[in-house]
């Protein structure tokens, strides 16, 4: 990858459903896409970037890792692109959209707390008035996701739910929700192979941290996508979908300790598709 990219070669990323979208006056706190498909993700100011960086070139070159680095996109190092005549550093990432031509994607953030020892009790404060109910009663939240609604063919574009829909969620109805992002209703035939992959894939992230001792993953999330043009009525053709964990700001060592907190979070995550979705559609 190279040091430097033109920025005429980047454009917002459309398919972003978590946090703030770039522009140009507020270019740190968004995703750009190269026209190659590279995800670009702002180096924020301060300890957070450098954690971030940090932790995916760790991963990039420590071979004990390798679990890890399965479940996270593919990173491609630093580049630097000049924006209102200023230069930023960005982290170069894999697009798990990719090859999709309807993503459905949703960012479940994990854990019942979303903030790392040692920080303020400003951002502690902060944290724990975001998402109270779906945290305290989940262990995760939903801070955004998009959804191509198939049983509305007229829809070009996909229905977005920002974080503000997230905030005001009724714990009570989180289970709806992803029955309105996975197209339950569309009575779609491969629905079921759709919602036991996504288990699946869940159940690999659940089972690695059942034992992983390296970190402690705050504020961090998991990205679900799939892309709905493959859903059909072929119950024996396979929906394209991939599941990544990304958000990595907040990482913290664990100190020999299993990470508790984004167990019980995933855990939740697992089981409200395997004992509410798999079987219901």
């Amino acid at each position: 990858m190279a040091k430097w990219l033109d920025s005429d070669d980047l454009l917002p990323y459309d398919n972003q459903v978590g946090g703030h979208k770039f522009t140009k006056e507020k270019p740190l706190l968004g995703l750009l896409k190269h026209k190659e498909g590279y995800i670009l993700k702002s180096v924020e100011g301060g300890t957070k970037g450098k954690n971030e960086v940090r932790f995916y070139e760790e991963l990039l070159k420590n071979e004990s890792l390798i679990n890890l680095r399965k479940l996270v996109p593919l990173y491609y190092g630093t580049v630097t692109v000049q924006i209102n005549s200023i230069d930023m550093t960005f982290i170069v990432l894999d697009d798990i959209t990719k090859g999709m031509k309807k993503p459905c994607v949703m960012d479940v953030k994990i854990g019942s707390q979303t903030w790392e020892p040692g920080c303020s009790e400003k951002k502690k404060n902060d944290e724990n008035a975001k998402y109270t109910k779906c945290k305290e009663q989940w262990s995760f939240c939903i801070p955004g996701f998009q959804v191509y609604d198939l049983l509305n063919s007229n829809l070009v574009q996909p229905q977005k739910y920002d974080k503000e829909f997230g905030k005001s969620l009724d714990p009570g109805k989180v289970i709806s929700v992803f029955e309105t992002f996975l197209n339950l209703n569309s009575g779609f035939l491969g629905l079921e192979k759709l919602v036991q992959n996504f288990t699946t894939q869940l159940d690999h992230i659940r089972r690695y941290f059942q034992t992983q001792k390296h970190y402690h993953f705050y504020s961090s999330s998991v990205l679900l996508a799939y892309d709905a043009e493959t859903l059909t009525n072929d119950e024996n053709t396979y929906p394209l979908l991939r599941v990544s964990l990304i958000d990595f700001a907040h990482v913290t060592p664990a100190d020999g300790k299993i990470d508790l907190n984004y167990l019980q979070g995933i855990t939740n995550l697992w089981t409200l598709f395997r004992t509410q979705l798999l079987h219901n559609n």
